[in-house]
């Protein structure tokens, strides 16, 4: 049916029984009124773009009220709009829809810096990263209070550095501020995968020219004096500082041992069961280390003391071997460091200075630079760790037993104490 439709005419219709009822308006711009079966009202309009027959709605009909439907003027208007945008080539209802799933898109996006590096710790660092809680940590201290509020579309190069002088000169960090830098680059990069960003604002700001490599190494007399303080310690922070003389492991992997990783050494999985038979090892899981393969760490007569005399808090497998209640990881490290600096009165030092001084006592001790980084976990180039399969149980199991033997005749008789190299034994 077509006909010049007016809004008493369109009051006259009675709904069909079945199906729908559909009246062109004979305006000439393609308008269409729809009755279905239920009464419910509505418009849409027929147009042609690019020899395309294409139909689409428009609204819900009203007769007064533009907030919840069209009326028939407006719907009139609109199907004009859309008619003469066809015949000029423009597919308009296509266009607003582009428009509409862009502005929806774009509500959806981080609108300043913190709510894009929340998201970015959130959907990738949380997933990727085994110490996103320190990248967290530095957003929130450093970076949040500084430039948080920026919206992101005016954020610009100039921001990133006036940020790093500020971290630099007026509150004194040297490292922190590089370490700021690298994360607030990759936090962009991701950024501009998603699209929320277009380019990259620190892409091309410098690296600051302040860091010094830390070659501090603890003398034998500052390793006794620690020593001696830790043993005025209670569980867990006396035997977990202990822990890391004893073992050169990186700080948070002895932090989160668990006292399931802790098994017979033939059980930890060295195929070389023969020579393993006799010691126990503490298996370092892939998830938990830098090198994201499981790390056989033999364990030495002295450590297999100081864990044979450690409180379990917990019956479970899995539960932590330093923890205060037997659930979560021990997690006062950086209380207990202002203790020992101030109990053994060795300052200037940090935990990962700690395992620097069992890789120089290695050398001391003339275990070969092969073995000394494999007890450590460093990466080995790649066409090595293709090659060379052979685990080097025993002569890890000997290098930290003659570690372990040295601090002993250090603390019992002084730094001026050295074990000898024992006759026959393998490096």
């Amino acid at each position: 049916m077509r006909k010049r439709l007016t809004d008493r005419f369109l009051a006259t219709l009675k709904p069909p029984p079945k199906g729908r009822l559909e009246v062109t308006d004979d305006s000439g711009a393609g308008l269409v009124f729809r009755m279905s079966s239920d009464g419910a009202c509505s418009w849409a309009v027929r147009y042609s773009i690019a020899g395309n027959q294409k139909r689409v709605t428009l609204g819900r009909y009203v007769q007064a009220d533009p907030k919840i439907g069209m009326t028939l003027a407006s719907a009139r208007k609109k199907a004009a709009e859309i008619t003469a945008s066809a015949k000029e080539g423009t597919d308009l209802p296509d266009k607003e829809a582009r428009q509409r799933a862009e502005a929806e898109q774009a509500a959806k996006r981080p609108q300043t810096v913190e709510s894009l590096l929340r998201r970015y710790v959130d959907a990738y660092c949380k997933q990727n990263q085994r110490k996103w809680l320190e990248t967290e940590r530095m957003f929130e201290n450093h970076v949040y209070p500084i430039i948080g509020r920026l919206p992101l579309s005016d954020l610009r190069r100039a921001d990133i550095v006036a940020l790093l002088d500020h971290l630099q000169n007026d509150k004194g960090f040297t490292a922190q501020v590089n370490r700021v830098r690298s994360n607030l680059i990759a936090a962009f990069n991701w950024a501009i995968e998603r699209e929320y960003l277009d380019a990259n604002p620190a892409a091309a700001v410098k690296r600051r020219k302040i860091e010094k490599p830390r070659n501090r190494t603890l003398s034998d007399a500052e390793l006794i004096a620690i020593w001696q303080a830790a043993d005025r310690l209670p569980y867990p922070s006396g035997p977990y500082l202990k822990t890391l003389m004893l073992t050169g492991q990186r700080r948070d992997e002895v932090r989160c041992m668990t006292w399931d990783e802790i098994r017979h050494a033939a059980l930890a999985g060295c195929r070389d069961g023969a020579q393993a038979a006799g010691g126990m090892a503490w298996v370092i899981p892939g998830e938990r280390n830098k090198s994201k393969r499981d790390h056989i760490v033999p364990v030495s007569g002295l450590f297999e003391s100081l864990l044979a005399d450690l409180p379990r808090l917990s019956d479970a497998p899995t539960a932590p071997v330093f923890t205060s209640n037997g659930q979560k990881p021990y997690a006062g490290t950086r209380r207990l460091k202002e203790i020992i600096d101030r109990e053994s009165g060795v300052t200037g030092w940090v935990f990962h200075d700690i395992r620097r001084t069992v890789r120089t006592n290695f050398a001391i001790l003339g275990v070969s630079r092969e073995v000394a980084e494999r007890v450590l976990n460093h990466a080995t180039p790649s066409l090595e760790g293709t090659y060379n399969t052979h685990e080097y149980w025993p002569e890890k199991r000997d290098a930290l037993q003659r570690w372990a033997d040295r601090l002993s005749m250090m603390l019992e008789g002084g730094s001026d104490n050295v074990v000898p190299l024992r006759s026959g034994a393998s490096v």
